[in-house]
């Protein structure tokens, strides 16, 4: 825990807490499902301004009282339901593959 996340164990403390961490010891595969779903969340974020908002800029884009931003998601993200792979639902919402291209914009200056 103190090597990898950076957290200092409380004083007189010696168990083996890393054991406690489901993420580290036994399902490490839910950081990638993180990752994947910041992915796709970015990627469709990317999307909508670009759909919606016409090009508008990722980084100030709100979808407060814009019922087009609704309507993006119902018919582009919920609509398809089970009816598509994720890497289906990703083109059909997105228009590409899910990729880190919207993801890496997010932290650009």
């Amino acid at each position: 825990m103190e090597k990898y996340q950076q957290v200092k164990r409380p004083p007189d403390r010696n168990a083996p807490d890393y054991a406690s961490k489901i993420h580290i010891c036994s399902a490490p595969v839910y950081y990638h499902n993180y990752m994947m779903g910041q992915l796709f969340a970015s990627q469709v974020h990317h999307a909508l301004c670009k759909e919606v908002y016409k090009g508008g800029d990722p980084r100030t884009v709100t979808y407060i009282k814009n019922k087009g931003a609704g309507e993006f998601m119902k018919k582009k993200v919920f609509e398809p339901g089970r009816t598509l792979t994720w890497k289906g639902l990703t083109k059909h919402a997105t228009g590409a593959d899910l990729n880190p291209s919207a993801f890496a914009a997010d932290f650009r200056a």
